[in-house]
């Protein structure tokens, strides 16, 4: 099956285009027609009437040729809205799904890139240059030696293009892929602006920021200047060719092979003919750039064409199950979680403890599906999480990631997380739902106040409870809390124990990683991690009293009310996964 690329759908509008092309580039022809009329009729038969019956058709075909530039230009604008239009949704999701393990917005700037080059002048002259051949053909019927002289000039400016090509496209290469790390370091910095101003680090981190810059600079500066050597070349060898036609017309003349209306006229025509091969040649930077984008763009949409269609499952009733749960990943020989099983209930909750690094948000982040298991599977109601359609099970999970961060909008529009059908009794239930009603409503302007880009206008903890709101919002079966007191004062450690019980209540499964002992009394079940791996699960009571000891990885098969979970060690399974690492 073929891949998806980026001008698939576009085959009407891009033959349209061409065909405005073919009559532009004939209606052309109408200076050296009309020069030729000049020199064989009229000067020959000193007829005015045959002198204005020419001019009238030339201002009509000139007329067309103003119609169809026209046409043309907004056939090719409407190309290009139509290639950010019907693409950006495509590329802008398929950045946030992650796929091929794409984690900024350069997407969205290749097809900007891309759209910009094919409204730009550079494509236009590439739709022209083909039809230099058939400049040059009409030439040949004027004279064969003038035919001559223009092939030669047309293969020395084609040459000068593929030299610009050879010698441009791996400075061009380098300096896209630096001004792309520029660009990453300078988003940054500025995300962490306020750390930097405080602890007075500017000009170190900006001192590097400019290297990167000055990096992309130099190799940008390096692909400039060979396309543009070849560019003043290409304008020197058309006007030298353009002076080899008139001189080689005046020979034919003199010799009397010739009239002066056909040199004329070729000259016309090769001036027509070498145009947009010396401006494909001054534009060549831009081709690089638009070329790099497209191969990103098609590699993307190769791999997202690749995902297949997942059947929508029957609404989940919330059960969940961890089985060998395992994350491996290139940067790293150490598993982040190995061997991890357990199983809750509708209604069941779970705290989750462990030292800095033991694979806390890593589980957490494989439970609502952003971290791809490398073996192993978590399930809801039995099935596997990657056999859910992630919009459909989207609408039943909730999730608060340790950073919170909010959209640009209001506090109403962060809880419905930006949707426009949301119902303001919903907005407002999970507000009250995570209890944060009262503090939403003491806001200026309450549901409606303006949080302010990435929330700024609220502290830290007053995003954190919006942000659990967030996580509370819908009908949802499955919440993951990823330490969502970090920033709670001791009321707003109450309120999210109130509102951990209520989920629990209606049924949902709550899991919350923590570091504070304090939430873990609003939870059911405990479980302690250590070094990637789950070495303590059972109810919270017992994991957290005296009663426990350190277990393996996976699930017995003993009573559910038993207060540990008995769990046993799996050296076949540890010796496999290992040798998965060392491969």
């Amino acid at each position: 099956m073929r891949s998806p690329r980026v001008f698939d759908g576009q085959r009407g509008l891009i033959v349209a285009i061409f065909v405005t092309s073919l009559c532009l580039n004939l209606l052309v022809l109408t200076a050296p027609l009309y020069m030729l009329q000049l020199f064989s009729r009229v000067l020959s038969s000193g007829s005015i009437a045959t002198l204005v019956a020419l001019t009238v058709g030339a201002g009509i075909a000139l007329v067309f040729f103003m119609l169809f530039d026209a046409l043309r230009q907004r056939l090719i604008s409407r190309l290009g809205n139509r290639l950010e239009a019907g693409l950006g949704p495509q590329i802008l999701g398929a950045v946030v799904r992650g796929t091929g393990g794409v984690q900024d917005t350069q997407p969205v700037r290749d097809l900007h890139e891309v759209r910009g080059f094919v409204v730009s002048p550079v494509f236009t002259a590439l739709l022209d240059a083909p039809w230099s051949i058939l400049f040059v053909a009409l030439i040949y019927l004027f004279h064969p030696l003038l035919g001559a002289v223009a092939t030669v000039g047309i293969v020395i400016l084609f040459t000068l293009g593929v030299i610009s090509e050879l010698t441009g496209r791996d400075p061009a290469k380098a300096a896209s892929s630096a001004a792309r790390d520029s660009n990453a370091t300078a988003d940054e910095i500025l995300r962490n602006a306020d750390i930097v101003r405080a602890m007075g680090r500017t000009p170190t981190l900006v001192g590097r920021w400019e290297s990167e810059s000055f990096a992309a600079m130099r190799f940008g500066t390096r692909a400039n200047d060979r396309i543009a050597s070849m560019t003043s070349l290409a304008k020197m060898v058309r006007m030298f060719l353009q002076i080899a036609i008139m001189g080689t017309g005046v020979i034919l003349v003199l010799q009397g092979q010739m009239g002066p209306g056909m040199m004329i006229a070729a000259s016309i025509l090769l001036g027509r003919a070498a145009a947009p091969v010396e401006q494909s040649i001054s534009g060549w930077r831009l081709l690089l750039q638009a070329r790099l984008a497209l191969q990103r763009l098609n590699a993307l949409m190769s791999e997202a064409g690749e995902e297949r269609a997942l059947m929508e499952m029957p609404e989940p009733q919330g059960r969940l199950s961890v089985e060998t749960a395992a994350v491996v990943t290139p940067a790293r020989q150490e598993p982040l979680i190995f061997d991890v099983s357990f199983q809750l209930e509708p209604g069941d909750s779970l705290g989750l403890i462990g030292p800095s690094g033991a694979g806390k948000t890593t589980l957490a982040r494989a439970l609502v599906g952003l971290q791809p298991l490398t073996r192993g599977y978590v399930r809801i109601d039995d099935a596997a999480l990657t056999d859910w359609p992630p919009e459909q099970i989207g609408r039943y999970t909730g999730f608060l990631p340790q950073q919170v961060e909010l959209f640009r909008g209001s506090v109403a529009e962060n809880i419905a997380l930006m949707d426009p059908d949301a119902r303001p009794s919903a907005i407002v239930e999970a507000a009250k739902r995570a209890q944060v009603h009262e503090l939403i409503l003491s806001l200026p302007g309450g549901y409606n106040a303006d949080v302010g880009p990435q929330g700024r206008f609220l502290s830290a903890g007053q995003r954190q409870r919006i942000g659990l709101a967030r996580a509370f919002f819908g009908d949802k079966r499955l919440i993951v809390l990823d330490e969502p007191n970090a920033n709670l004062d001791p009321a707003g450690e109450e309120a999210l124990s109130a509102a951990i019980a209520g989920a629990t209540a209606r049924g949902a499964v709550v899991i919350v990683v923590t570091h504070r002992m304090s939430v873990l009394k609003s939870v059911s079940h405990a479980a302690v991690m250590e070094a990637g791996r789950m070495v303590r699960f059972g109810r919270a009571t017992a994991v957290l009293g005296a009663e426990v000891r350190p277990m393996g990885a996976q699930v017995s098969e003993g009573p559910r009310d038993a207060k540990i979970e008995i769990l046993r060690r799996r050296p076949a399974v540890e010796a496999q996964l290992a040798e998965g690492v060392a491969q």
